[in-house]
């Protein structure tokens, strides 16, 4: 996708901020988004698209000699894959802010509720089915437990759940 096309999909103009085309990805995805807009067939297809229309704009962004920004520096995390859940050696506490920021490394974060323990982002695993990955903290006395569910967004099969949680355990040890 080129960042045209990227513009037209997201609805931005040329010179539109950071903060405009997430705002305009957020309404993008509200009007798609089956549990906002209502089942349809093609819903998957039109998420898909507009993370990596977002993700083009992002890209066209960064310049070579820019640095990223600044993260909270997150500890060691341990954390091991075992069937749809991942196991991480941190306080829940600390595991919410290293899902944060594996969940980016992932797909796009919709929602985090740390009160909760709980994350929802929106990844595409297959490169073509977007899905709903929702993440559920439970601390244990070894650390903390995070379940994981996937559902696809439109009514293709959901991509395999092993491969998203081996995917994000590996962003967690990063």
């Amino acid at each position: 996708m080129e960042v045209d096309e990227a513009r037209a999909v997201l609805g931005v103009a040329e010179g539109s901020s950071e903060a405009d085309e997430r705002s305009a990805f957020r309404r993008r995805l509200r009007a798609t988004h089956p549990d906002v807009a209502g089942p349809r067939p093609d819903a998957g297809a039109a998420v898909a698209r507009l993370i990596r229309a977002l993700a083009v704009l992002r890209s066209a962004r960064a310049a070579p000699d820019r640095l990223p920004p600044p993260t909270r520096p997150v500890p060691p995390t341990g954390a091991r894959p075992e069937g749809d859940s991942i196991l991480l050696d941190l306080p829940a506490d600390e595991a919410f802010l290293a899902l944060v920021e594996a969940a980016h490394d992932v797909g796009e974060l919709t929602y985090a509720d740390p009160d909760a323990g709980l994350l929802e982002a929106i990844v595409v695993p297959d490169g073509t089915t977007a899905c709903s990955l929702l993440l559920t903290l439970q601390g244990r006395a070894s650390g903390t437990e995070v379940f994981c569910t996937l559902e696809p967004l439109g009514a293709t099969p959901s991509p395999s759940l092993r491969a998203v949680v081996a995917g994000l355990a590996a962003a967690l040890r990063r």
